[in-house]
């Protein structure tokens, strides 16, 4: 199941040695890779350029990562480099083993039926489409995000016990909101899950999960009226014990209600058609971000669970992550609140994140 917003990144047939090489992208230890451009001529598609994003599909057809090209260049096959060869992550010692292994696939039986000759051979003088990338986004699976989910929740819940009942009307870094209003907020959030698996799935293709955070009028001054609102409304109608409960009750019924369902798709509040596992990443992120803000609001250490900063970074940063805690030598829970907007990045932090490929996510409006 692909996405509409975004190409397809297919390495090699379904299969075994598919499976090979998107382990090894997963893993970080693919960087590179090698097509033909007779491939690309057969095929009728455009040569990719550098910044394009795609996103890497297993044999059955599931996201797995979004990538984005660092790097395309037009080679004969005879002056493909050993850098190359080995970033290929396959293990390769020298470009003759990468030569070997690369003939016997552009030799199959597979690729000939795909080209529609059945004679088809490469040479010295083959030109090859060399490619390097980089992991920018993760696509974790339902069980990842569900156990973020469910250990997040349980951090928030009793976060918010261990403060005083009226600290909760604190104000937070979102205003007008206070705490009460903000958590409010995040538990309506979480329980539009419940609200999604009701309704019939759409069948149209679904959107990536940084797609949902299309700066549009989701985020016009009507619409976000409407959300402040809204999440005052609802927090005014109850304590704060009964607030922290429901927002718990809810979170358990959608774990327990997504762990029962399986993958299907569901249609946001904004008419986005989504995978299950996808919309319940930004769930994760609801309940990661907005978790730091009231904790900060509070006064109190942040709670973020470190399956829930893996979700949510593994969503920002991909495979550079560290790279990017680094840069602004921060920890996670930092790393969040900058790449969120909670705290301001200088122009050059700014630039750095870009340069590494960080997956900005619109949340309010610009």
């Amino acid at each position: 199941m692909t996405y509409a917003d975004l190409p397809v990144a297919e390495f090699a047939f379904p299969g075994p040695l598919r499976d090979q090489l998107t382990a090894a992208i997963l893993a970080g230890a693919k960087t590179s890779s090698t097509g033909l451009l007779a491939e690309y001529e057969h095929d009728g598609e455009p040569l990719p350029a550098p910044g394009e994003r795609s996103v890497v599909i297993d044999s059955a057809g599931a996201p797995l990562a979004i990538i984005q090209l660092t790097g395309v260049r037009l080679v004969a096959l005879a002056d493909v480099d050993l850098d190359h060869a080995v970033d290929e992550g396959e293990g390769y010692t020298s470009v003759a083993q990468w030569r070997a292994a690369h003939e016997r696939f552009w030799h199959s039986e597979q690729l000939r039926a795909h080209l529609g000759d059945p004679g088809f051979t490469v040479g010295d003088d083959t030109v090859c489409v060399a490619e390097r990338f980089r992991v920018v986004s993760l696509v974790p699976d339902a069980e990842t995000v569900n156990a973020a989910l469910a250990a997040e929740a349980a951090a928030l819940a009793a976060g918010l016990r261990a403060a005083p009942e009226a600290d909760l009307d604190s104000p937070t870094c979102c205003p007008p909101w206070s705490v009460r209003d903000e958590l409010a907020h995040t538990a309506v959030a979480v329980w539009r899950t419940l609200e999604m698996l009701d309704a019939d799935p759409p069948q149209a293709l679904p959107i990536s999960t940084p797609a949902y955070y299309a700066p549009d009028d989701r985020f016009a001054p009507a619409a976000d009226s409407a959300r402040v609102a809204a999440a005052h409304e609802f927090a005014a109608a109850r304590t704060g014990p009964q607030l922290i409960d429901w927002c718990e009750q809810q979170c358990t019924a959608v774990v327990q209600r997504v762990a029962a369902t399986g993958e299907r798709l569901v249609a946001t509040r904004h008419g986005d058609p989504m995978r299950l596992t996808d919309f319940q990443v930004t769930r994760v992120v609801e309940l990661a971000v907005h978790g730091l803000d009231l904790a900060d609001a509070l006064g109190a250490d942040p709670w973020l669970t470190p399956q829930a900063a893996d979700v949510v970074t593994g969503l920002l940063f991909g495979h550079q992550a560290g790279a990017a805690a680094a840069l602004l030598g921060a920890d996670r829970a930092d790393l969040l609140r900058a790449a969120m907007g909670r705290t301001p990045l200088t122009a050059a932090q700014r630039s750095g994140l870009d340069a590494l490929g960080t997956t900005w996510l619109a949340t309010g409006p610009s």
